[in-house]
């Protein structure tokens, strides 16, 4: 019975709601890079280059 029930079940649905979900997921986070400001951008590409320990966020 369990077979039956397995076998009948169609995985399509899920590949396409994950590749919504992936697609939405990623338009979400392209919106928010391109939102930053330019002092942001540069605050947070200079993290690797800072021996301190600071948040790029204080600065806002």
């Amino acid at each position: 019975m369990i077979k039956d029930l397995v076998s009948a079940l169609d995985y399509s649905e899920c590949a396409i709601s994950a590749l919504v979900l992936f697609v939405g997921s990623f338009a979400v986070v392209l919106f928010g890079a391109l939102r930053l400001s330019r002092q942001a951008t540069n605050r947070f590409a200079s993290i690797p280059l800072t021996d301190s320990v600071e948040d790029p966020r204080d600065g806002q």
